[in-house]
């Protein structure tokens, strides 16, 4: 018998295998036909299959656990073919017309055409010497319908064939699907899809296409264009099932049929009760080919529509998931409606984020790098432009604010509650227990269930309106009118009641918690009364409710909220993790925008010029004229925190000595400007700042005028939301930051997508990452007795792959003594430990000197676990080759910690040996599937912590859910708890990477949630102070790695204490007020966490902004709750032994808080229901019975 082995990347045609095998062994020929996705033992089958075969066809990728035992067996076998771009790199090309001519068997893909690949492959192996008969002439592209005996290769004759089972001017729904499936006759899927647009009158034509004729899909020329562009008008959206795998994506095939294309997404590994425990939804491999490519092309709203039932061997087929097909139908007719409907009668809301936690008052209309309110506004307008309802609208965003605060249209928080609401007109409906139970009743009965126990029966106590208003308890739907559009704050997700503690913040107890009555209400009441919703910014909650990562189900929360509405989300360009995570999970056509633009610090004005030369004076100067100088320092630099109100001259002497490095380390910062406002385009003056920015500070080249060119094109960002409103595609476009030379991310106004993150850490990142892991390590010698920390912990946040390429993965892997290998393309497919001779770091002195293996641990954000799987999985595999080098563990410092841990847990845990290994070597922690965001700030909001070791336990219980392989999350319960725990006591030092040039320690609370909870969880579990550090590629050419305190300094130096920037920031009005407040909520989280802000700092701040008359004034008539939360955070400071205040300024502080509190009385009158106002409630798990933690510190 001749044995022939058949190995495949992809799935396998098994019925037709099957049909032409038998025929072969008529003849005496063997044939094994299998996927190298298949479950098997490989070093069986290689050996077996592959070395003992008389031909084989090797078309495996290294993504195969079976890879190395293949290729090697391969070598061996007396005639090998090897296809496919990897397999041809490690085996050679010499059979390459063998190859060409079975290639040509395999993709006519029929009974007979696979029996003669066999033939030719054993042909050209010499065992038969009869050249089959040339293929058949393949159909590549076709339109399959159950009721019909044969395909259509016309779509015109399809269409007179389905007018006799449908209106003859239905709208058609384009199904595109892989020719394999219509070969191997596994369409039951396709099928069901069919079904299920016809029960809805609309005509689905299911077209199916080899995959190496979408290769070139994009030309006007091409079959499926040609194919598509016959349904003329009717085409109303494409559903795409095919892979695309070898598409062109910048060829754009989508854009030309101008209609939405939802993903169509099959679960490979799981049939449909494993797709529904699965938390992940896909696998890594699959979220590369199922999401991260479509988007490429622009695909929105990823969809499950089929799992798979595995057979014997290579059987897999497709099975229909019924609900989920129901509700892509539902979607499609949605997005019908907003195509047809005429825009006078479209309804549409307009949702402004509204950050319960920084003080919901003071933050109607967050958005990262846009104005919400005015870019609501400028929409407004341009709706009723194009002919929709939108009464009398606001003439700017401050005349929108003042509608939204004089009619109080919020949610409820500490001043407001639902009584005022509807005292003031802010109520848009009240919805009963009748309305909300027949909704509610839709729900899935575990779904019902986990609600009530978590808020009560309905109404529990969010938003719930007044006894007074009478009719029985109601939920208040709050928000403004303006004819047919609605502009609405987004509803609290995780808290109720007009309070902000650590009794009603149920987010900070439970990450998984679902969202309120309220919530779910808010979201009925929309999908009854509009016909899409545009969410004004980046990072809604919406994305952010517990339920699968990608491939979301029906019991999963934003698929509960949402319903069939359609979303458009406008995101800023740069975000790209965040706004992956509003396409994959918040269903949202996301739309690129600018963000603010930056500029030098230095070119804010100021007076850091004399303040430079004061001190150029002051260095020659002598007696009497170097005193008058020195008092002229002092109050310039207690002005910018860097002395006291009394230094000792020996202080004073050193911060003046230190002030012009100081300032020439200012005048590198950048600081970002005023918000974009969507669909503005930028001046002369805005452009030649992006293109400073794009320059970046090493001055890279940039064609200027075609940059200008694609800035001018901005006016699209509103273009694409009304085309998103009209039912109409989206063009993709890549996002990335202009400060990395991403140009290509402009013009905006396009469908985002991110980077191939199969190369990620890329070669430059690579080098960053090793140099400023070398930098770091330096910066900790400068001031410790100990020549290198022995653990180093590091913040991964999703920018670092979207924006820098994986500077901190790289980072990770070079104090670990590992690097990337690489295939020939540059994809990054496993790590290999740097030889021990090879580690060593060059001091600045030009000395060096040898280096170990560092111990690593890595906290990762929810978008990380989501967006990044392979990722997490890459630096997992390395601590895992590290572990296990047999070295000496004083320069393997993780394999020592490891064994060390090893011999704790075996005499403490009753378990096998495996599974404690697995236990020590987690080294990747973030937050448990389901939960997003991080509890240190939340907890610090809602002052819901006494002592470091309630921090400590918040911490270690909210983020120390460890992940391995493919991002897995890693079974283990409380011992994975205590381990983590263990990690962040014996972590050293702390490192967070700088997001961009813009960015600073004060403005995003990423740092709070990564190095200053890991300080604050080591002090508190008894393994005393973490030193923390900064790192900043981006400043300077080879960049720098500054202690916090430095950073801290600078920070502060650049915003809060800088005249310059606190003018620029007052012409942004109630914004402004809201940029000083986040910043000032942010030093006391750096202050409690990290202990990191001295009296002089404390004191500077409330000098600048309490202190001073007329920034308080501004900031009582701008925006009053921005300043109550200023003073509510400096007065805890205060009350904390955080800072030790004076009497004087203390008295001030305490004035302030009666002003705020005598200008609400005044402007809030008399209304029913209890609210906070500005007192802080200390509650902590200890006294809120809902609030349990499995970890506890002991």
């Amino acid at each position: 018998m001749i044995r022939v082995t058949f190995l495949f990347s992809h799935p396998v045609l098994d019925r037709v295998w099957d049909r032409a095998a038998a025929r072969l062994a008529v003849r005496g020929i063997a044939v094994r036909v299998l996927s190298q996705s298949a479950a098997i033992d490989w070093t069986a089958f290689a050996e077996d299959s592959v070395a003992l075969a008389d031909a084989a066809w090797v078309e495996v990728t290294r993504a195969s656990a079976g890879f190395g035992a293949v290729i090697a067996a391969a070598q061996r076998c007396p005639f090998a073919v090897a296809a496919g771009l990897e397999s041809r790199a490690a085996l050679g090309d010499a059979r390459a017309a063998c190859r060409t001519m079975v290639s040509s068997y395999l993709r006519a893909g029929t009974e007979a055409d696979l029996e003669n690949a066999v033939l030719a492959l054993l042909q050209g192996a010499g065992r038969i010497d009869q050249r089959p008969p040339p293929p058949t002439e393949p159909l590549l592209l076709g339109i399959h319908h159950p009721a019909a005996s044969q395909p259509w290769d016309d779509s015109a004759a399809y269409l007179d064939w389905a007018a006799s089972r449908l209106a003859a001017e239905a709208p058609a729904v384009a199904i595109l699907f892989d020719r394999n499936a219509w070969l191997n006759d596994d369409l039951a899927a396709i099928d069901a899809l069919i079904s299920g647009l016809e029960e809805a009158g609309l005509v689905p034509v299911a077209l199916f296409c080899a995959s190496d004729l979408a290769r070139g899909w994009g030309r006007p020329d091409h079959p499926l264009s040609l194919g598509l562009e016959v349904l003329g008008p009717r085409l109303a959206a494409i559903w795409n099932a095919a892979g695309l795998h070898g598409a062109d994506i910048e060829s754009d095939p989508f854009t030309p049929h101008a209609v939405p294309v939802i993903q169509l997404l099959r679960d490979w590994s799981h049939d449909e009760e494993g797709w529904r425990a699965d938390e992940r939804g896909l696998n890594p491999v699959s979220v590369i080919f199922g999401l991260t490519r479509p988007e490429m092309m622009g695909t929105t709203d990823p969809t499950l529509f089929a799992c798979t039932w595995r057979g014997d061997g290579e059987i897999r087929r497709a099975v229909p998931v019924a609900d989920q097909i129901a509700r892509l139908v539902g979607r499609t007719r949605a997005l019908i409606r907003l195509r047809e409907r005429e825009n006078a009668d479209k309804s549409v809301a307009i949702l402004l984020h509204n950050p319960p936690c920084k003080g919901m008052e003071a933050t109607i209309g967050s958005a990262p790098g846009l104005d919400a309110l005015d870019s609501a506004v400028r929409l407004l307008h341009r709706l009723g432009d194009e002919g929709y309802d939108v009464g009398t609208p606001p003439a700017d965003g401050a005349a929108l604010l003042n509608l939204i605060r004089d009619h109080r249209a919020v949610q409820e928080f500490r001043w407001t509650t639902t009584g005022e609401i509807i005292a003031r007109g802010g109520a848009l409906a009240l919805i009963d227990e009748a309305s909300y139970r027949a909704d509610f009743a839709s729900l899935p009965e575990p779904v019902r269930t986990a609600i009530d126990a978590a808020w009560g029966a309905f109404p529990g106590q969010a938003m719930v309106a007044p006894a007074s208003v009478g009719g029985g308890p109601a939920l208040v739907i709050s928000g403004l009118r303006f004819g047919n559009i609605l502009v609405m704050t987004e509803p609290k997700r995780g808290c109720h009641r007009a309070r902000c503690d650590g009794e009603v913040c149920r987010i900070l107890h439970d990450p998984q918690i679902p969202p309120p009555h309220h919530w779910l209400a808010t979201f009925w009441f929309l999908r009854r009364t509009i016909d899409a919703v545009v969410v004004m910014g980046s990072e809604s909650p919406l994305e952010y409710l517990p339920g699968k990562r990608t491939a979301l189900s029906e019991s999963c929360y934003p698929v509960l909220s949402l319903g069939d509405l359609p979303v458009i989300q406008p995101s800023l360009i740069s975000a790209m993790g965040e706004t992956m995570m509003a396409r994959r999970r918040g269903r949202a056509v996301t739309i690129g925008h600018l963000g603010a633009p930056v500029a030098r610090a230095d070119s804010l004005g100021g007076d850091w010029d004399e303040l430079e030369e004061i001190t150029r004076q002051y260095q020659g100067a002598e007696g009497a004229r170097r005193g008058e100088l020195a008092a002229r320092l002092s109050l310039a630099l207690r002005a910018m925190g860097l002395i006291g109100d009394a230094p000792a001259a020996a202080e004073l002497d050193t911060a003046i000595e230190s002030l012009p490095r100081r300032l020439r380390s200012l005048r590198a910062r950048t600081l970002a400007l005023d918000p974009h406002v969507l669909g503005r385009v930028p001046d002369d003056t805005v452009a030649g700042l992006y293109v400073a920015e794009a320059r970046g500070t090493n001055g890279r080249p940039v064609d200027e005028d075609r940059l200008r060119a694609a800035l001018a094109e901005s006016g699209g960002e509103q273009d694409a939301v009304l085309a998103a409103l009209s039912g109409r595609f989206v063009t993709p476009g890549p996002g990335g930051h202009l400060s990395r030379g991403r140009v290509e991310c402009l013009p905006t106004g396009r469908n985002p997508f991110g980077v191939d993150l199969r190369r990620i850490p890329t070669e430059a990142a690579w080098a960053v990452g090793a140099r400023m892991g070398e930098k770091l390590l330096r910066a900790w010698s400068t001031d410790s007795d100990e020549p290198f920390p022995r653990t180093v912990g590091l913040s991964l946040w999703s920018s670092d792959a979207f924006q820098a390429d994986g500077e901190t993965i790289a980072q990770a892997l070079w104090l670990l003594g590992c690097r990337p290998c690489r295939d020939a393309n540059g994809r990054v497919e496993g790590v290999e430990p740097i030889p021990l001779a090879d580690l060593v770091i060059v001091d600045p002195d030009g000395s060096v000197r040898p280096r170990p293996r560092l111990d690593v641990v890595v906290q990762i954000s929810g978008v990380v676990r989501d967006t990044l799987p392979g990722l997490c999985g890459l630096i997992d595999r390395a601590v895992a080759l590290v572990a296990a080098l047999d070295e000496p563990p004083e320069r393997n410092l993780l394999r020592a910690h490891v064994e060390e841990r090893l011999a704790v847990l075996a005499k403490t845990m009753s378990a096998e040996r495996s599974v404690l290994r697995r236990l020590a070597q987690a080294r990747v922690f973030g937050p448990a599937e389901g939960g997003y965001g991080g509890a240190m700030g939340l907890a610090l909001d809602a002052s819901a912590w006494d002592s470091d070791a309630d921090l400590a336990e918040i911490v270690v219980n909210r983020a120390g859910q460890a992940y391995g392989a493919g991002g897995v999350a890693l079974a283990g319960g409380e011992a994975m708890l205590g381990e983590y725990a263990e990690a962040l006591r014996r972590t050293d030092l702390w490192c967070q990477r700088q997001g961009s040039p813009e960015a600073d320690l004060l403005s995003s609370s990423c740092g709070i949630e990564g190095g200053g909870a890991a300080a604050a969880a080591r002090r508190g579990l008894g393994g005393g102070r973490m030193r923390l550090f900064w790192s900043d590629s981006q400043t300077g050419p080879e960049g720098e790695v500054r202690s916090l305190a430095e950073e801290l300094t600078q920070s502060l130096a650049l915003t809060l204490l800088n005249p310059a920037w606190l003018a620029r920031t007052r012409t942004q009005g109630y914004g402004g007020a809201q940029a000083m407040s986040d910043r000032v909520n942010r030093l006391f989280g750096w202050s409690a966490t990290a202990h990191a802000v001295s009296r002089a700092q404390f004191d500077a701040v409330h000098d600048r902004l309490v202190g001073d008359s007329a920034t308080r004034d501004w900031l009582m008539q701008t925006n009053p709750h921005a300043l109550d939360e200023i003073v509510r955070r400096l007065l805890e400071a205060q009350a904390r032994g955080l800072w030790q205040i004076d009497a004087a300024r203390l008295s001030a502080l305490q004035a302030a808080m009666l002003a705020v509190e005598g200008d609400q009385e005044e402007r809030r009158g008399t209304v029913e229901g209890e609210f906070q106002g500005g007192a802080v409630t200390i509650l902590t798990e200890s006294a809120v019975k809902e609030w349990t933690h499995v970890f506890r510190v002991r």
